[in-house]
């Protein structure tokens, strides 16, 4: 399919201006070293390509970090922070230093209610809904109330270490509600397992951002031989590139099997993709559900079949699914639905939050889960090798649980004691988590789903195309499917002509240096080639205006030859 370079050399093609110019084509070695680098690595070259001529600004829809972000809380935790420095003891004679106030030295939860005050209405307003809030699932765990507002001062003041490393004992009990909300709520029915189970049912661990969790959890599953050098396991494509890349490394050497999604019915799997789960060669699953770039939740129907298949013939399979996309759609389908026991979720606050610089994570995984039975079962060698691998940090090895040790294995086990997220940085978990809680009328989520489609709808406004908006669709990512804008814009000679003459690669290429757009391809991510991911979520509403524009444009030049 690519030419050779030489034959790249005769060709010329018209701008509007009616200028001649020559495409910035490359050679098949260059083809071949940029197809293999991650899509993230190719951006830096996109972009470098973009700025060669100096025009104007580079719109770089590459990226997935949002240019919006939650101020509410934010401003929350500023007066929190002033507050819990206020109730700490000041050290006499001495200049900028003071001592944090001991678990039992006041009435923290009167102390709070008193400082707070001061605080503006509606931040004080929430905070005091917030307490209620914490004081009531502590009373129903028979947790110390005490105990749980003095987390809440000294984990905002961040002078003491994470205790317990997992996650501080009030920001849990906020997540495992959320979470649960999340990945089961009012989706669940009653044929669905996970409607049989309750928030107290889950545990979290606090991470920094989604990123760590995953590394984290292939580290454990490495590390007790829940997945070996040479297993297989089964990815369900388009994926995060770092899913692709990661267990190819040489830290782990495994195989992997692509469940593709059907781009022709939101990217839902057919049932030839998911009877593949059937080979007990498959160690386990791994996916970014709601996904990215596709955008698309998984259907209820690909959950149920998936699940029956694991609570039956598949016991022994390990489902990891990063959810990091769900509050953005209308309708989420998780596998805690269907097969909670085998599940780990992956959840992160940076797009939904726009706190990608904060770096908060959770991983949740079900108390009684199927991990520790897998475990349990394995040869007394691989026991004997874990029990030494833990015993620096535990008495008594056996009883460690899957979560414990994924926290134990985040600090290498001999760091254990010092592991944990920042505890500032769990205070804003919790603030966060509760604000989405609370907004039980899905304002702010609303907010951020019409911005999106507006932007799409922008996308799509120059390219001749209709856009598809879905109850299961984030918006956050689109795939663009240049053949077929082509033919839409231009015709199905102009479609031939430019899969017949290009490699998506050199599209690119000319979108950047041309008219400075930069797009990331679609096959970085298990894509077909011919689909280029745009990102929503990062540029200005209007700017996406001009990438329409830029991109009918860019298609013009390529196809020139052949238009009227």
């Amino acid at each position: 399919m690519v030419k050779t370079v030489k034959k790249y050399k005769r060709r010329r093609f018209k701008r509007t201006l009616k200028k001649y110019i020559k495409p910035k084509l490359i050679s098949r070695s260059l083809f071949d070293k940029y197809k293999r680098v991650s899509p993230f690595e190719l951006k830096n070259k996109l972009l470098k390509n973009a700025r060669v001529k100096g025009e104007g600004t580079v719109l770089n829809a590459g990226r997935g970090n949002p240019n919006f972000f939650n101020d509410f809380c934010r401003k929350i935790f500023a007066h929190l922070q002033l507050t819990c420095m206020k109730i700490s003891s000041k050290v006499k004679f001495l200049h900028d230093l003071n001592v944090y106030p001991t678990i039992d030295q006041y009435n923290y939860e009167k102390l709070l209610h008193k400082e707070i005050k001061t605080w503006p209405k509606r931040e004080q307003q929430i905070f005091k809904v917030y307490m209620s809030y914490l004081k009531k699932r502590a009373l129903d765990k028979k947790l110390n109330v005490n105990h749980i507002f003095h987390d809440v001062v000294l984990s905002t003041l961040g002078c003491y270490y994470p205790v317990p490393p997992q996650i501080q004992p009030h920001v849990g009990l906020v997540c495992e509600e959320f979470l649960y909300n999340l990945v089961i709520g009012k989706n669940a029915n009653k044929k669905d397992e996970g409607s049989k189970m309750n928030p107290d049912d889950f545990e979290c661990f606090a991470t920094e951002g989604a990123a760590a969790g995953i590394i984290y959890i292939f580290n454990t599953l490495k590390e007790n031989f829940l997945l070996n050098p040479g297993d297989t396991i089964a990815l369900i494509t388009p994926i995060f590139s770092p899913y692709l890349e990661m267990p190819i490394l040489s830290d782990y050497k495994l195989k992997i099997v692509e469940l593709k999604g059907n781009p022709d019915n939101d990217y839902s799997l057919d049932d030839s993709e998911i009877n593949k789960l059937r080979d007990k060669k498959i160690k386990a699953l791994f996916m970014v559900n709601p996904a990215n770039p596709s955008a698309f939740s998984l259907s209820k129907e690909n959950i149920e079949k998936i699940g029956k298949i694991v609570n039956t013939e598949r016991k022994d399979l390990i489902v990891l699914s990063d959810n990091v996309y769900a509050p953005f759609v209308k309708e989420y389908n998780s596998f805690m639905l269907t097969c909670p026991r085998n599940t780990i979720e992956v959840f992160s606050l940076s797009k939904y939050f726009g706190t990608t610089g904060w770096r908060l994570g959770l991983t949740m995984v079900a108390k009684d889960n199927n991990f520790n039975n897998l475990i349990k079962h394995l040869s007394k060698n691989k026991k004997k090798k874990l029990y030494k691998r833990y015993d620096i940090a535990t008495i008594d090895p056996t009883k460690l649980t899957f979560m414990n040790r994924l926290v134990f294995d985040s600090r290498q086990v001999a760091e254990a004691h010092v592991g944990g997220l920042s505890t500032p940085q769990q205070v804003l978990i919790g603030l966060f988590l509760f604000y989405a809680l609370e907004d039980t009328s899905h304002i702010y989520k609303n907010e951020i789903y019409n911005l999106l489609q507006k932007r799409i709808e922008l996308l799509y406004s120059e390219l001749n195309t209709s856009v598809h908006i879905d109850p299961r669709s984030t918006n956050y990512y689109n795939l663009l499917d240049i053949p077929q804008i082509t033919e839409n814009l231009y015709g199905t000679s102009a479609r031939l002509y430019l899969e017949k003459h290009y490699e998506y690669l050199e599209f690119l290429l000319y979108l950047a240096r041309y008219y400075q757009v930069v797009l990331l391809p679609g096959a970085g991510f298990g894509a077909n080639q011919w689909k280029v991911r745009a990102s929503l979520a990062n540029l200005k509403t209007n700017d996406y205006k001009k990438i329409s524009v830029a991109l009918a444009k860019c298609i013009k030049d390529l196809v020139n030859p052949v238009l009227p």
